[in-house]
């Protein structure tokens, strides 16, 4: 028998197998390349694309999705068995949902004795809503997304916007969402996600606003979102991301494959910040307000004057472009509404109606699952018949890829304007200008403290300061960038974010500017020629993270 490495390639929603095409090729060639070059016998690697929920089906929620993936793994390993190979060794990569479902994936192989003689070698995520796609705000027009959304999705919407509830054990009558269960320490998913050799994760850092860096990058904050929010912002070669107002944000990119994927853990700096005082400790908001807003002058000073005249102006302008957000939204409505809106709605209406019957039809799949949703050791006692949710009652032609590419980029615009903020608010965290709005001081830190910085549990006042840093200067210039940058996320997602971020992660931000379309660059989801940053992206994988 021929030992070999089994690759499991898992897409997203709407997907298939052929989203794969370019990732799986450029997987396939270094490996045989590394094999030509290595001395010792390598393990033969063998790539498996999913394919029992293509399109549509990736409706029918992550469990069901993950319950059919691991049916799909354990029968190709005894087809492989058949012909003469064993896996000894198991990766997996997700592409946007696939991300979550393969999660989902190695619970279940784990629960039914997979990997007790199968190293796990690589856990992969490319743009995945690990936090799931909840929007952070308390708005009308929030409030009434996070609820829209989800109906047009299926159970897997209700489950990515933390709508859904599963049981959390066997005895246990609370419920709570099923990616708020993978994410607790002592379920079987996040116990067999932490059994993975190396685990890496890829996220987008502009236009791909569903599964933007908080989410899909697992992070308390998202530094990047100015990038979205006002597009005369972008980061040069260099990695200064330059405001209007001249104000610099240093980051740094990998070396070799700049300027496209960044570095989390060299060191970045801030500049502009306000030197601590006590005044500062005993009235912090006080003094942020001073720091992110123009004083308002007074009467009998000319200067002032022209200075409130141009804030006056600058505000009206701001507003009319968060404002003007929502008029492109609609525009596209109706450039799209015969091609796209339409199909969409109706589509998915059906869609989800098909699902629902799918569900009920496959719900046998599913009875056993309630025993491993334990978050504790195994309970005594008989398995008892519940309910598991609340929520349970060959390629893409280049017209239908035109299609799916449009819905990511019209939900992204919904999104955006839904979301829209003042630019200007965190433009002025960087701010140089050294008057009563901010100073000459600067702090040095890296983009992995920074977004493992639970902002939105920390207050203004000094106890909470000092858990920043250990000297008050660094404590408060901490707290003066990210008090802008705070996204109020869920008690759920900050928990999230708490337990997921105690993995090894490797993680990596990638800016890709040649297309908005970045959700499908980032693998090269197909063929375009504005993808050619993705193609680095890949690259980087293959040669720099994957291990056979």
């Amino acid at each position: 028998m021929d030992e070999c490495h089994l690759v499991v390639l898992c897409h997203g929603l709407w997907g298939v197998s052929d989203h794969f095409n370019y990732l799986e090729n450029a997987l396939n060639n270094t490996v045989k390349l590394k094999g030509e070059l290595s001395k010792d016998q390598p393990c033969k690697v063998i790539f498996y694309r999913t394919t029992s929920n293509e399109r549509y089906r990736t409706y029918d929620g992550i469990d069901l999705c993950g319950t059919r993936v691991a049916e799909e793994i354990v029968d190709e390993t005894q087809r492989l068995l058949a012909n003469g190979h064993t896996v000894t060794r198991f990766s997996i990569i997700g592409y946007s949902l696939g991300g979550l479902i393969a999660r989902y994936v190695i619970g279940v192989l784990e629960y039914k004795g997979y990997f007790k003689e199968v190293e796990r070698v690589n856990f992969t995520s490319f743009c995945s809503p690990h936090v799931g796609v909840l929007t952070p705000g308390t708005s009308i027009s929030v409030k009434f997304f996070n609820w829209f959304v989800p109906q047009l999705l299926g159970t897997s919407g209700q489950q990515m916007f933390l709508k859904d509830n599963v049981f959390r054990n066997r005895k246990d009558e609370r419920r709570t969402p099923l990616l708020s269960l993978m994410a607790s320490p002592k379920s079987i998913f996040y116990r067999s996600l932490q059994s993975f050799e190396h685990l890496a994760l890829y996220s987008n850092i502009r236009s791909d606003i569903r599964t933007s860096w908080w989410t899909s990058g697992i992070s308390y904050i998202n530094p990047f979102e100015i990038l979205d929010k006002n597009p005369n912002v972008r980061i040069d070669d260099q990695g200064f991301m330059t405001f209007e107002s001249g104000s610099k944000f240093e980051l740094k990119y990998l070396d070799h494959y700049a300027p496209i994927i960044l570095d989390v853990n060299k060191q970045i700096k801030f500049t502009g910040l306000a030197e601590y005082s006590m005044t500062a400790a005993s009235s912090t908001t006080s003094k942020l307000n001073q720091m992110v807003h123009e004083d308002m002058p007074d009467d009998n000073s000319a200067n002032q004057d022209s200075e409130s005249l141009s804030t006056v102006f600058s505000t009206l302008d701001n507003y009319f472009v968060r404002k003007f957000k929502w008029v492109i939204m609609l525009f596209r409505v109706c450039v799209y509404l015969p091609m796209w809106l339409t199909w969409f709605i109706l589509n998915n209406l059906v869609q989800v109606s098909q699902s629902t019957f799918r569900i009920l039809r496959e719900s046998s799949k599913l009875k056993y699952l309630i025993d491993f949703y334990n978050l504790s050791d195994p309970l005594p006692g008989p398995v008892h018949a519940r309910r598991i949710s609340e929520s349970y009652s060959k390629g893409f032609s280049w017209f239908e890829n035109d299609l799916h590419d449009q819905g990511d980029y019209f939900l992204d615009s919904v999104f955006d304007a839904v979301t829209s903020s003042d630019p200007k608010a965190m433009e002025s965290v960087f701010s140089e200008k050294q008057d009563k709005s901010g100073g000459n001081v600067s702090l040095t830190t890296t983009l992995s403290h920074l977004c493992s910085i639970p902002i939105d549990d920390i207050m203004e006042d000094e106890q909470d300061l000092k858990s920043l840093d250990g000297t008050k200067q660094e404590a408060y210039n901490y707290f003066q960038i990210l008090q802008r940058l705070r996204l109020g996320l869920s008690k759920n997602q900050r928990e999230i974010v708490k337990n997921l971020s105690k993995l090894n992660w490797q993680k990596f931000p990638i800016y890709i500017t040649t297309t908005n379309a970045t959700h499908a660059a980032a693998i090269v989801r197909h063929e375009d020629p504005n993808f050619k940053q993705g193609e680095t992206v890949v690259r980087h994988y293959c040669e720099e993270v994957f291990r056979s």
